[in-house]
């Protein structure tokens, strides 16, 4: 006859040893889970950050529209941007510093982004002003009008300092900034055509 307490404890041990087996398992099973769900995680992460620096390479890339920029001279900051096409217009008015007459130069983008000069507005054929007869001349409002003169700008880009002492406005299409106050003034800037990046495409269409 066998011992109960001495049953017990072989069926207890018997039941024991066969849970291992199913213990191992779960613990198997589970440690298993945790590595998927870490290289989902893992996985996730990668293909966000992969996303996030193409957009960036992509924002940052050229794209086929231009611009017309201010730009300071010595930083290379960027003052005022907006986007230019081909047959745009623009033009700046100041008064000159030495015969104290207004003068304003307007300027053309043509098909090959190269800016053109097309007019010259003036009161006086004073020092510094235009005075060669080119183009087709003109009086109006007593300015004398040179039109038509189809001259690229020298180097491409239009240089200048204005001064807070006397008016100088920069005008583009229904746009005026005024160069003779801050930060423009008494500052070395230049004027030209440059590359537009899709994000400073997709910022002048949505911004």
């Amino acid at each position: 006859m066998v011992c109960p307490s001495i049953y017990t404890q072989v069926h207890s041990v018997t039941m024991m040893s066969s849970n291992q087996p199913n213990d191992q398992h779960n613990q198997k099973a589970l440690l298993l889970n945790s590595n998927a769900f870490f290289n989902k995680k893992f996985i996730a992460v990668l293909l966000i950050i992969l996303l996030t620096v193409a957009i960036v390479f992509f924002l940052n890339t050229k794209s086929p529209y231009k611009k017309i920029v201010i730009e300071d001279i010595h930083t290379g900051d960027t003052m005022w941007q907006e986007e230019v096409e081909k047959g745009d217009w623009f033009s700046h008015r100041y008064i000159h510093s030495v015969e104290k007459s207004p003068v304003e130069e307007k300027f053309k983008v043509d098909e090959d982004w190269v800016i053109l000069t097309m007019e010259s507005w003036t009161k006086s054929f004073g020092a510094g002003l235009p005075y060669e007869r080119k183009g087709d001349v003109e009086m109006k409002d007593g300015y004398y009008i040179l039109r038509n003169l189809n001259r690229p700008v020298h180097g491409g880009v239009l240089r200048m300092q204005p001064s807070e002492l006397f008016p100088h406005s920069f005008f583009f299409e229904e746009q005026e900034v005024v160069l003779s106050e801050p930060p423009y003034s008494d500052t070395q800037i230049l004027i030209e055509i440059q590359d537009m990046t899709w994000k400073d495409k997709l910022m002048a269409t949505f911004g």
